[in-house]
């Protein structure tokens, strides 16, 4: 009888794991920009195998990261590690998910590219743009002396260089292209660089309350990296399958 009330127990406490919510923020609303759509599926996909199911919301105002360490978030979904302060409050993943890079996006026939010069001096004479929440780009293009304005999210990035009020943008290789493949006055009219500017591992980080969930966390993740990635095809090439 006691192995029968321990089973029962055990056979809910199962139950009730699965499906615990996990709030995870995103800086802006992602529809329109299809790699970071995968990007978000394939977390998704592996905190599901872990017991969990992801919910997102948008933080216009400060970056998630801040959200996170202020305890209004369980985790944000890309990672830099590039803001060094409160990661006494959160835990992140001990491998890059992804690891992925940086580069300048500019319009084909702009004159000032046509050498297709991208030294740190011909790109401080000209003027960039980045999206608030890529603050690891935005701190190397600090440190390189580049000029630029800060963009909401790379959609509008795109439309600063369309616009005139930058010459280029600075963006994560699939989110770039994503951006500029939705929208609908940038067709056949941007290029990238050959050149990276930053290298970019990105990782998971969760609530320091999730501390013991991580490893259970972890193995979803090495699983879903090591197997069958043809639905997420714009970002499968960059994902880590050697976690």
């Amino acid at each position: 009888m006691k192995i029968l009330v321990l089973l029962f127990f055990f056979w809910n406490a199962q139950v009730f794991a699965q499906g615990k919510p996990l709030v995870v923020g995103l800086p802006y609303q992602v529809k329109r920009i299809t790699a970071v759509v995968e990007y978000q599926s394939f977390i998704a996909d592996s905190l599901k195998d872990a017991g969990f199911d992801m919910r997102t919301k948008i933080t216009t105002v400060q970056v998630p990261y801040e959200h996170l360490v202020a305890g209004e978030l369980d985790g944000v979904l890309y990672d830099d590690l590039g803001i060094k302060e409160g990661r006494k409050n959160t835990v992140s993943t001990s491998f890059p998910i992804i690891k992925t890079r940086s580069r300048y996006f500019y319009l084909k026939d702009n004159p000032k590219f046509k050498k297709r010069d991208f030294s740190d001096r011909h790109m401080a004479s000209l003027k960039g743009c980045i999206s608030t929440a890529n603050k690891t780009i935005e701190a190397e293009a600090l440190r390189r002396k580049l000029s630029f304005i800060n963009a909401n999210n790379p959609y509008q990035n795109v439309t600063a260089v369309l616009e005139g009020q930058a010459d280029y943008f600075i963006a994560v290789e699939e989110v770039g292209k994503s951006a500029v493949a939705a929208h609908p006055l940038a067709k056949d009219k941007f290029a990238f660089s050959d050149v990276v500017f930053t290298e970019l591992p990105l990782y998971l980080t969760l609530h320091k309350k999730f501390h013991k969930d991580m490893p259970r966390i972890e193995e979803a993740l090495k699983k879903r990296l090591r197997g069958d990635l043809s639905k997420y095809p714009l970002i499968s090439d960059n994902l880590n399958k050697n976690p």
